[in-house]
């Protein structure tokens, strides 16, 4: 099976697929518009399909029962989301909304299991996508684990960088734009606490705000912000 380096994305779904298996995967799917703050699914309903993002963004986040929702993830094109069961049964153990405009394909369990179970590209792509989640999520944890919400921050924006960054004149600019409140439910602050943290990194000239781009000015100076370990 091919492996995705560490650190990187997998391939998007398709651009794995031959014609005849994208042509069966269009057949059986059906394809979801959804406008900001749709939810595609909702924590604790049954899980029936998962998800292959066409376009857009969509937010995954969990609500404990006191009622604090934590954001896990933001997954763009290509991505796929549901889960943990992907083949179908169970209940989603989180939610997923849609933060700007977006369009996906959903499959069935059973229809995804198939396309698995008889194309090796296809369970090549499930296992990749799957593992590249298990380490985003592995990641964040550890960013929940820091205990300066600078420090938190700036791991958050260099794991950012590393997955989802475009060079654009000699900067790194993260090509999902995610705004203030996103990045503090990322890192498991308030966003007052965050908004100083940027700040200071703003201040510094290692980051740089348009609107809601984040440039990444000095990476170096960015993995130098961080306390070492103890």
């Amino acid at each position: 099976m091919q492996k995705i380096p560490p650190g990187s994305r997998p391939p998007a779904f398709n651009s794995s697929l031959d014609a005849e298996t994208s042509a069966e995967f269009a057949r059986i799917a059906i394809r979801k518009r959804m406008h900001p703050g749709e939810s595609l699914f909702v924590q604790q309903s049954p899980h029936t399909h998962s998800y292959i993002i066409r376009s857009g963004l969509i937010r995954t986040f969990y609500v404990s029962e006191a009622g604090r929702e934590v954001t896990l993830g933001y997954w763009g094109t290509g991505d796929i989301v549901g889960g943990p069961s992907l083949f179908g049964g169970g209940a989603h153990v989180w939610s997923a909304v849609a933060n700007r405009e977006s369009e996906v394909l959903a499959i069935t369990g059973p229809d995804l299991a198939k396309l698995a179970q008889s194309n090796m590209k296809v369970m090549n792509w499930i296992v990749n996508a799957l593992e590249f989640k298990l380490r985003w999520l592995s990641i964040l944890f550890q960013i929940h684990g820091t205990e300066r919400v600078q420090d938190r921050l700036a791991k958050l924006l260099l794991m950012m960088a590393d997955l989802y960054g475009e060079e654009v004149d000699g900067n790194i600019v993260i090509s999902h734009q995610i705004n203030q409140t996103d990045l503090a439910t990322l890192v498991g602050a308030s966003r007052q606490w965050t908004n100083k943290a940027l700040a200071r990194l703003r201040e510094a000239g290692v980051i740089s705000i348009e609107g809601s781009r984040i440039l990444l000015l000095d990476s170096k100076a960015l993995r130098n912000s961080l306390e070492p370990a103890e």
